[in-house]
């Protein structure tokens, strides 16, 4: 990184740090964007330069995760069916939230004390099904494949959502990765195979 290269992702991360400080401690709700912009001691000016709303700063490594998502797809063997090779991006994805374990449990107190943000972090989740539903063939000319496609993003986030909230009342001490392995294998043998027991 380029010495204002880096100048730029320290003050993207001191926004990201008083905003998540301020809003643990007096909820999102009751937050300016002026007071985040003083704590991190910017000018409101340049919180607009990083953030395009007050929700986006909740969620400052957003773009980070998708496009390393991404990349982690692109980079997966031509061969490889997409279904495996969007469980190895999301298995990736769940190392990453278990390496920032303090910083997403927190992120997801300050989601759910605010109908604002939850409804913002609803609007994420359907950009991650769409990018999901790409992956798996929803781009291709057959109509009954995009469907498909389509059908099986959903499924998937389905499972994502439920296993991250199982990991968030945790407090992150569950293996995400294990929880996430779990979910996509029911996914493929198919709910009607399972049993009661544990």
């Amino acid at each position: 990184m380029t010495l204002r290269e880096r100048k730029k992702a320290q003050t993207r991360e001191a926004l990201a740090e008083a905003a998540l400080r301020l809003f643990a401690d007096k909820g999102f709700d009751h937050v300016t964007v002026d007071e985040i912009a003083e704590a991190a001691q910017v000018s409101r000016r340049t919180y607009f330069r990083y953030f395009p709303t007050k929700e986006a700063v909740v969620f400052p490594d957003r773009e980070r995760r998708l496009r390393r998502f991404q990349e982690t797809l692109a980079a997966r063997p031509a061969d490889e069916p997409p279904v495996e090779a969007v469980r190895r991006a999301l298995m990736a994805l769940a190392r990453d939230y278990e390496e920032n374990r303090t910083r997403v449990i927190l992120q997801q107190r300050i989601v759910e004390g605010s109908a604002v943000v939850l409804a913002y972090d609803a609007e994420l989740d359907r950009q991650w099904e769409r990018t999901i539903a790409v992956a798996l063939g929803d781009r291709g000319r057959v109509r009954a494949a995009r469907r498909r496609a389509r059908l099986q993003a959903g499924a998937l986030m389905g499972a994502i959502r439920a296993i991250l909230n199982e990991w968030y009342a945790r407090a992150g001490r569950e293996d995400l990765e294990a929880l996430g392995q779990e979910a996509f294998d029911l996914l493929k043998h198919g709910m009607a195979t399972t049993t009661d027991s544990p």
